[in-house]
C-alpha cells in the first residue's frame, strides 16, 4: 500500500476553482489523470490518498482510498464524467472509495515543519506542483490525523549566512537557469502537469529533473544543502535508477549532478568512481558598489 498526494489547482482558462474541481471529482468518485501524469502507473487499489487544494487555500482538504489502479475509461464514461466541459475529459483515471471531505482543511503552513517530504520549509510551493506525489506513511498520518512526527535533523550549515544561501539555492538556480553553466546544455523536463523542479519520483522528490536537448539523455540534479555526503550520493543514485526504470527509453542514458558549496573528503570518495555522476561547486560573489549620483 502506498500513500499519495493528489494536487488540484484552479484553472482560469476554464473558469474553474480548485475547490469546485475537488468536490466534483469526489462526487463522481473518480479522479482524472493524464497519460504523462507522474506516478500514474504506480497507483494501485488500496492506496491512500490525501487531496491538496492550491491557491488561495493552500491546504489539504480531503482523503480517500483507491478502489482500482489507473485505467482508461470507456468513451461513454468519459462523456458522462466530463460534465460537458473539456477540462473534465480524462484519458485515464482511478476510482475513489472511503471519501472524506474535511469540514476544516489543514493549511500547509500550519504543519510544514512536521512534513518530512518537504526539505525547504520556507519555499515549499514547488512540492505541490503537478498531479500525483508520493509520500511516506508518517507524512500521510501527520496530514490526515494531525499527529506530529519526530524529525531526524541533519547537520546544519555552520553559519547563518551559509544556511540562508543553501535554503535559497534551489530558488536561485530555478530563476537563473539560462545563466548557469552545468557543463552541458540542460532544459527542465516537463509533462502536461509538472515541470522538472521537485519532480515526484515515487515517494521522493528530485530537486531538478532535466534533459539534454542534443542527446535526449536525462540528468538528475541533487543539491547537497547541508545533508551528509553519503546521503546525497545515495539520493542521486536512487533517483537515477527511478528515472531509468520509469521514464527513460532503452536509448536514453541517465546521469547525475550533485551541486555542493564545497567537496569534502567523504563526497570526493563517494563520487570518485561514479562515471555517470558529476559534482559541481558554486561560489557566491557579494560586493557593494558606490552609487553614482
Amino acid at each position: 500500500m502506498n500513500h499519495w498526494i493528489f494536487v488540484v489547482t484552479s484553472h482560469r482558462e476554464y473558469n474553474l476553482e480548485g475547490r469546485d474541481i475537488l468536490e466534483t471529482r469526489l462526487k463522481d468518485k473518480f479522479w482524472g489523470l493524464g497519460k504523462g501524469t507522474p506516478n500514474r502507473k504506480s497507483l494501485q487499489a488500496g492506496d491512500k490518498i490525501v487531496f491538496y487544494v492550491g491557491d488561495p487555500e493552500k491546504a489539504f482538504a480531503a482523503s480517500a482510498i483507491l478502489s482500482c489502479s489507473s485505467f482508461a475509461p470507456s468513451e461513454e464514461e468519459r462523456r458522462e464524467l466530463s460534465h460537458d466541459k473539456a477540462f473534465y475529459e480524462a484519458e485515464f483515471g482511478v476510482r475513489l472509495d472511503s471519501i472524506d471531505l474535511w469540514e476544516k482543511p489543514r493549511r500547509v503552513e500550519e504543519i510544514v515543519s512536521d512534513l518530512r517530504f518537504i526539505e525547504n520549509k520556507v519555499r515549499w510551493g514547488p512540492y505541490f506542483q503537478g498531479g500525483v506525489r508520493g509520500i511516506a506513511e508518517e507524512d500521510f498520518r501527520t496530514i490526515v490525523q494531525g499527529i506530529p512526527q519526530p524529525i531526524s535533523f541533519t547537520k546544519q550549515p555552520e553559519t547563518d549566512a551559509q544556511f540562508a544561501l543553501e535554503s535559497h539555492l534551489e530558488e536561485f538556480i530555478d530563476r537563473n537557469w539560462d545563466k548557469i553553466n552545468f557543463g552541458e546544455p540542460l532544459v527542465l523536463f516537463n509533462t502536461d502537469e509538472q515541470n522538472g523542479r521537485q519532480f515526484p519520483a515515487g515517494s521522493w522528490s528530485i530537486d531538478f529533473l532535466c534533459s539534454n536537448p542534443n542527446t535526449r539523455d536525462f540528468v538528475v540534479i541533487e543539491l547537497k544543502r547541508g545533508k551528509s555526503s553519503d546521503s546525497t550520493v545515495g539520493q542521486v543514485l536512487r533517483y537515477m535508477s527511478w528515472v531509468k526504470e520509469n521514464l527513460a527509453t532503452s536509448k536514453q542514458e541517465v546521469r547525475g549532478i550533485i551541486i555542493a558549496q564545497e567537496v569534502d573528503e567523504a563526497l570526493r570518495y563517494a563520487a570518485k568512481n561514479l562515471s555517470n555522476v558529476n559534482v559541481l561547486t558554486y561560489r557566491l560573489d557579494f560586493s557593494l558598489l558606490p552609487y553614482k549620483k
